[in-house]
């Protein structure tokens, strides 16, 4: 297997979901290393040749399902809450306007367009 290292980070074992390495580099940078929704910082691990979240996980690539394409990055617990209120498993509960704010207006959108996650 091919070394992918973009800008000096080792991502050879980061999944992209659809995304080139210089865009992921690119999408995780413009969210300063951090969960779009709760802040969290991304760690780059040499060692494991990826970014992890702060629980040890390699940060999922959040994506629209109807419309497939991909929004940002997030922590794994944050993109499992997330996917909880598209499936409307909240009931009766509003949704936290962060959440909405960050679908109506991606960092992936802002920073390199719209891409569908595969």
């Amino acid at each position: 297997m091919k070394n992918k290292i973009v800008e000096g980070f080792d991502i050879t074992k980061q999944n992209f979901r659809g995304l080139i390495p210089e865009q992921f580099i690119e999408l995780i940078k413009h969210q300063n290393f951090r969960c779009a929704l709760s802040g969290k910082k991304f760690e780059h691990r040499e060692d494991l040749q990826k970014f992890i979240d702060v629980n040890g996980k390699a940060p999922p690539i959040d994506h629209d399902h109807e419309s497939g394409f991909i929004r940002g990055i997030l922590s794994q617990k944050v993109n499992w809450l997330e996917r909880q209120w598209e499936l409307d498993s909240y009931g009766h509960l509003s949704k936290p306007n962060e959440l909405t704010e960050c679908q109506k207006n991606p960092p992936a959108f802002q920073c390199i367009g719209k891409v569908k996650y595969k």
